[in-house]
């Protein structure tokens, strides 16, 4: 199941994500599913009490939230699709678009070290950048054409994957260039 899409319009929400344990946790929510911040600590290497703080502040602003089914006392947490826009951009937005691409190229770079034991998925794996000549109403409808067509595939997160899908990550940026560079 999809989970809606929310967006954010405040510049604190985007700071919240400037925290480099932050983003590994939402990677590992989304892309393993619902865990407690007991699980997250041993893979990711901190303390409980370091991975708690952090989940309850990314469910603050909505990026995490509680798994409704949980009982007894462990909270078990999930990934909660947010979309972070910041008014008029700014300093906040630009360190979030830098944190995200660095984090995304990454991730690149690990798999381009990996693809040579991997031969089925690096011709699979594609990287890919369009020069486009767009109005505004035509970038928004390639978003939602983009947008509708992820949301085709299983997440991230199924419950009951093939044996052979492994996450996968998809990143589309569409954006127009600056006046000064046209």
């Amino acid at each position: 199941m999809f989970a809606i899409m929310h967006w954010i319009d405040d510049a604190r929400s985007v700071r919240a994500l400037a925290h480099p344990l932050r983003l590994e946790l939402l990677d590992l929510l989304r892309f393993d599913g619902a865990s407690t911040a007991t699980l997250l600590a041993r893979r990711t290497g901190q303390s409980s009490g370091a991975t708690s703080y952090h989940l309850r502040q990314l469910a603050k602003y909505g990026y995490v939230e509680e798994e409704p089914t949980t009982a007894g006392r462990e909270r078990w947490w999930r990934y909660r699709e947010r979309w972070p826009v910041v008014a008029g951009g700014g300093d906040d937005m630009r360190r979030l678009v830098a944190e995200l691409l660095g984090r995304e190229a990454h991730a690149a770079d690990r798999f381009l070290v990996a693809r040579a034991r991997m031969p089925d998925w690096d011709t699979a794996s594609f990287f890919r950048s369009r020069a486009l000549r767009l109005t505004a109403p035509e970038l928004e409808e390639l978003r939602v054409a983009i947008d509708g067509l992820l949301a085709s595939y299983r997440p991230a997160d199924a419950d009951d994957p093939p044996a052979d899908a492994l996450p996968v990550r998809v990143t589309a940026l569409g954006y127009p260039l600056p006046p000064e560079e046209r």
